[in-house]
């Protein structure tokens, strides 16, 4: 009995702190422009970059179906962001794990835009190193 709670524990710990590493209310507001599949503009905070994912070229018609896939998700709709406090913001932005705003205008882990960027095939997971995230743990 005692070690059937304590894998349970463990298991409830390890869920909390897989919650406490999303971040999405660092930054909030509503998309402007999509400049492609992994880059837009969001109100008040300036230019996202999606962290760990990779789109497809510009110019190729898989860069216009995914810049497409993103305008129809995000133009005009709140977004909620996790941004990586190790990287600066360079030409192409913030980086940054984006969020679709539930109807409440809560923040909804399950709409991981990074997520559903890879998932609808419009990208490619690539994990960098070099930022706080970890896309397993999507």
């Amino acid at each position: 009995m005692g070690l059937r709670l304590s894998r349970t524990a463990l298991f409830l710990l390890l869920a909390l702190v897989a919650l406490a590493a999303s971040r999405p209310d660092e930054a909030s507001g509503v998309v402007l422009q999509v400049l492609d599949g992994e880059s837009f503009e969001v109100q008040g905070f300036g230019l996202v970059k999606l962290a760990d994912i990779d789109g497809p070229a510009m110019g190729t018609m898989e860069w216009v179906h995914a810049r497409e896939y993103a305008m129809e998700n995000l133009l005009g709709s709140q977004v909620f962001l996790d941004v990586d406090q190790g990287s600066e913001t360079n030409l192409y932005g913030s980086i940054c794990v984006a969020y679709l705003a539930n109807a409440n205008c809560t923040p909804n882990l399950a709409k991981n835009f990074n997520k559903m960027m890879v998932k609808a095939g419009f990208a490619r997971l690539k994990d960098d190193p070099e930022n706080e995230f970890d896309p397993s743990r999507w």
